[in-house]
């Protein structure tokens, strides 16, 4: 084994944030925060059951989200191991656990371990390795022939039921590697054992140079010292980093980083730094002039007044200097237009709604003119649904406000949609109405239900829509009601039906060609800016006046997900606190606790308070468009007549390739 050992553990959590972040690994190898973590590694480190049966009798209940789902990941493990025990039998080796009690260190544990290949065994069950600097565990080495010599093979098993990640792919790469050292043979392929159930098969000579070429940046990575100068950068792995919250975010909000900034891309923000625009400030400063040349949508001027206000604050805050923003920026206009001028605008306009946000704590919004709105529309939007405010239905006492809950992680292989909760208005008054699923059939069948109540409801009401926030309930309806059906996914993505298909199916589809399911996050991206981080519900719902009956702080809502732990005064913070009490409820057997009923009043109260936001933005939005001078007062008919331009080649080709495919469809279904 060749190169220095540094006491790094190769995983694909790593791998994946190294890829996507040169600063994590800097901040992995500081050795006071090593020492600061060993204590809950150890924890999580203890030794396993012996079979998935062992462990399902012995699970503690997760702690919170994250932990849920490495005990799901465990699971899954264990189960891959169970497979190759009820095939191999005997044949399967578990590697004796290092004995960390004793003070056994990796690298004597690896010495102590030697090379189980040699004795052949079907299957090597985690084998440790060090290689060239780096060290981690196989899941699995499957033995296998190569030009008749005996081969083994690395196969990880993942939580994840679709696509393997690069860094999956590049720790097994390693393993590879590693197993090439010990037995001269590399191994021809590469495995990865999916949550569904599914094996992914990958041939290492497509990878390998690839990973030959960032092996040596790995391990210079690696090795890099914990106080080498790199900056954070907004990336992937940020949602899931330990380091975030604690080092990363503050240092970004000192810094009045532009990854605050809502709506921005890396490549933007790469172009603004270009520029010398470095800050949120910094942009929102660039002055009105400026903007005037190239575009006239400015800010209202309510929202225009507040941003100088907010300057005014910020300006007598020590260490901030506007002069010198100015300055800077003299110098370095004349690169503005190496910036997509209609993205420049908008995130100049909403920098400046943020800055006033920050400031004063006031949100500020800014609404769009009829035509700022009418060109952001898709062609799709424009002709199908409109979803903008020139379009957006008045309330009407027979609307619905739709949302759901699920858990993506409810079996190792599958999800479920555990609750569908709607408003509706019965005797005067809006009532929740709650159907729950705790199975795939019920889950189907409450789909199919809820189908067949909207239908029904909008041929009575044709007037009624249905409300929801994102496009997910609309989708996830789709999704259900097609499941069965093999060819109906397929169909619908080419807006294609046919006379056979199910009852439920023809009543969702007669549901969308009405118009009838209306998405008021689209509606508002059309519409107007706020001075807000994010555009989700529960920041959108502020702008209401919308209290949530939870009455939890809704500010930072990713740091609430991250600390929830689902018990919390009795209430959950947000959808993956709503997955983590279902998942307590669902599986309390599994983790030999009692099954709660609370846990599901806790969800239905959270999914309450989304549904009746949604209704009180939905109103919101309308009191807006009523008291905006530069729009109409009340819903612009969408046009029946609207010219589109000449389909493009790519058009043409792809609905050639509809006709061809519906063709064979039908010509399979009638048997020829």
């Amino acid at each position: 084994m060749s190169g220095s050992v540094k006491k790094t553990l190769l995983s694909p959590s790593k791998i994946t944030a190294w890829l996507d972040c040169e600063h994590y690994l800097t901040l992995k190898n500081n050795p006071e925060r090593r020492r600061n973590r060993q204590q809950s590694k150890e924890v999580a480190d203890t030794p396993k059951p012996e079979t998935p049966q062992e462990e399902i009798a012995t699970l503690e209940a997760p702690t919170d989200f994250a932990d849920m789902l490495r005990k799901k990941g465990d699971l899954h493990e264990r189960k891959c191991l169970e497979n190759y025990k009820e095939k191999f039998g005997e044949g399967v080796f578990e590697v004796p656990e290092q004995n960390r009690q004793e003070g056994e260190s990796f690298e004597a544990w690896v010495q102590r371990v030697g090379n189980p290949m040699d004795s052949g065994h079907e299957i090597i069950f985690q084998m440790p390795f060090i290689y060239d600097g780096v060290r981690g565990i196989a899941d699995f080495l499957e033995k296998t022939e190569k030009n008749g010599k005996v081969v083994y093979e690395p196969v990880d098993s993942k939580l994840a039921r679709a696509g393997a990640k690069q860094g999956h792919l590049l720790q097994l790469l390693f393993y590879t590697e590693a197993v090439e050292d010990l037995t001269g043979e590399r191994p021809e392929k590469i495995h990865v054992e999916l949550g569904s159930g599914e094996r992914e098969t990958f041939l290492v000579s497509d990878y390998w140079w690839y990973w030959k070429r960032l092996r040596n940046q790995l391990k210079q990575a690696v090795e890099t010292d914990s106080q080498a100068d790199t900056k954070p950068k907004k990336c992937s792995h940020c949602g899931i980093c330990e380091f975030y919250w604690d080092e990363c975010r503050p240092e970004w909000r000192a810094d009045d980083s532009l990854v605050f900034l809502s709506g921005v891309r890396k490549t933007h923000q790469e172009a603004l730094n270009e520029v010398g625009i470095e800050t949120l400030t910094g942009l929102a400063a660039i002055p009105e002039s400026n903007i005037s040349e190239i575009c006239e949508e400015k800010l209202e001027e309510e929202s225009e007044q507040a941003f100088q206000k907010a300057m005014k604050i910020w300006s007598k805050k020590p260490g901030n200097n506007l002069d010198e923003i100015h300055s800077k920026w003299e110098q370095n206009q004349r690169k503005l237009p190496e910036i997509e001028i209609n993205q420049l605008v908008k995130l100049w306009r909403q920098a400046r709604l943020q800055v006033v946000t920050a400031q004063t704590q006031e949100v500020p919004t800014h609404f769009f003119s009829e035509h700022e709105m009418f060109e952001k529309m898709t062609e799709r939007e424009k002709t199908k649904r409109g979803e903008c405010l020139l379009h957006l239905p008045e309330m009407n006492e027979h609307d619905i406000y739709l949302d759901f809950e699920g858990h993506p992680f409810w079996q190792i292989a599958e999800g479920i949609i555990f609750l569908f909760g709607y408003l509706e208005k019965k005797n005067g008054n809006w009532e929740y109405v709650e159907l729950w699923s705790h199975d795939k059939k019920t889950e189907k069948e409450k789909a199919a239900e809820l189908v067949d109540f909207l239908h029904e409801r909008h041929k009575t009401h044709p007037e009624m829509h249905v409300y929801h926030y994102n496009h997910t309930e609309r989708a996830l309806l789709s999704d259900l009601i097609d499941d069965g059906d093999p060819t109906s996914s397929i169909v619908s993505i080419l807006g294609h039906n046919f006379e056979d298909s199910p009852p439920e199916k023809q009543r969702l589809d007669e549901l969308v060609d009405a118009g009838v399911f209306v998405d008021l996050l689209a509606v508002i991206k059309n519409s107007l800016q706020a001075g807000t981080e994010s555009y989700s519900l529960k920041e959108m719902e502020i702008l209401a006046g919308f209290t949530r009956n939870l009455k939890k702080d809704v500010k930072d809502h990713q740091q609430e997900i991250q600390d929830n732990d689902g018990t919390e005064d009795g209430s959950i913070d947000k959808g993956a606190g709503a997955v983590f009490e279902f998942e307590l409820y669902s599986n309390a057997d599994l983790y030999g606790i009692e099954k709660d009923e609370d846990r599901l009043k806790r969800i239905a109260d959270y999914n309450k308070d989304d549904v009746e936001a949604t209704r009180e933005l939905h109103e919101w939005l309308i009191h807006k468009r009523r008291e905006n001078k530069k729009l109409p007062d009340g819903t612009l008919p969408i046009s029946e007549n609207f010219e589109e331009d000449e389909p493009s080649e790519y058009i043409q080709r792809v609905e050639a390739l509809k006709e061809r495919i519906i063709s064979k469809i039908q010509e399979e279904r009638s048997g020829v």
